[in-house]
């Protein structure tokens, strides 16, 4: 999502993060990581149990959960210090202000990610 920012800001849309840890973990994963975008915590993680997101070692540790690490260590990516819930698994949701969701995507697994480009393009249907 980071390397869409310019993307993301010619549409005029608001991206937060929300994550599990504490505001510690997030301003630190913010400085690390270059992270554009706002950036919540839920160290609860009341608002994942309210969208449905799934939680849970065989939630994340799948075969497919293990082929997507191994496509991002082979792309470069390194898992750094786990902080938070490392059993949580996330999601996107567009919302328009209004309140309408125009996509939600509940990842089944680690690594399992909307595309970029399927955020974009519901983004500019939404605009239509």
């Amino acid at each position: 999502m980071r390397d869409a920012n310019d993307e993301l800001s010619k549409r005029d849309v608001e991206v937060v993060v929300v994550g599990n840890g504490t505001p510690h973990h997030a301003e630190m994963f913010a400085e690390d990581e270059s992270v554009p975008f706002t950036l919540w915590v839920d160290p609860e993680m009341k608002a994942y149990r309210a969208a449905g997101l799934r939680r849970g070692i065989g939630k994340v540790l799948t075969r497919k959960g293990l082929g997507h690490t191994a496509r991002a260590y082979k792309a470069g990516f390194r898992q750094k210090k786990v902080q938070g819930d490392p059993w949580q698994n996330g999601g996107v949701f567009v919302i328009t202000p209004r309140g309408e969701a125009l996509m939600e995507q509940v990842s089944r697994e680690a690594g399992d990610h909307a595309a970029v480009g399927d955020i974009l393009e519901v983004l500019d249907r939404g605009r239509t």
